[in-house]
């Protein structure tokens, strides 16, 4: 995750012929989108298809193979985002408490919202003196969702956020995303209609 927001008078991503390889194949070719703050995109498709690569393209995470990628009409640098997903990892041996306060000592919190609020909300306790490796999957994608919703970052990048979360996390995680939606670019790697249901575009692929 970055740690400064980008001052821009028209922030808006847009990708123009983006394209990435893998073993040769191409995963996506001359794809193209432009999304304006207050915008999400739902990507679809099988495993394998490069949902996961095209979220990682559009957040300056991975590089493409081919095509720009611009924020506000700038190639580079790209915009600070934020990042829920499978494969990122957490440092299991800080307890919850721990983790917050230095993730929130190097990212800036959006205004309005507290992490240990919307972390009881989900139902965690921060004052527990319970080491991360010894939640639930469950218990931790709730506080990788928290993280990445709570962190001031105009790019939300999203990649299967309702894995591991029972119905009522869903709800609360679809609350709180409601609430940071307007003021970020959303994109969320997704095949589940109720968990992009926030995002009013979509673009399968494979």
């Amino acid at each position: 995750m970055e740690t400064a927001r980008i001052p821009l008078q028209h922030p808006r991503l847009e990708a123009l012929g983006l394209g990435k390889q893998y073993q040769g194949q191409w995963l996506f070719h001359s794809w193209n989108v432009v999304l304006e703050i207050g915008q999400g995109l739902a990507l679809t498709g099988p495993n394998g298809s490069g949902k996961s690569t095209l979220l990682q393209c559009l957040g300056g995470l991975i590089r493409p193979d081919s095509g720009t990628l611009t924020w506000g009409g700038q190639e580079d640098p790209y915009p600070a985002c934020s990042l829920a997903a499978p494969y990122l990892e957490l440092p299991t041996e800080y307890t919850l408490d721990e983790l917050v306060r230095f993730h929130f000592a190097i990212n800036p919190i959006t205004p309005g919202l507290d992490p240990f609020l919307h972390l009881k909300q989900s139902g965690l306790d921060p004052q527990s003196t319970r080491r991360l490796k010894h939640y639930s999957s469950g218990m931790i994608q709730k506080v990788k969702l928290t993280l990445a919703l709570v962190t001031d970052a105009p790019l939300l990048l999203l990649d299967e956020p309702h894995s591991h979360l029972d119905r009522q996390a869903q709800t609360w995680f679809q609350e709180l995303l409601a609430r940071v939606m307007p003021h970020r670019v959303c994109v969320m790697a997704s095949n589940d209609p109720q968990e992009y249901q926030q995002c009013a575009q979509s673009f399968q692929l494979g």
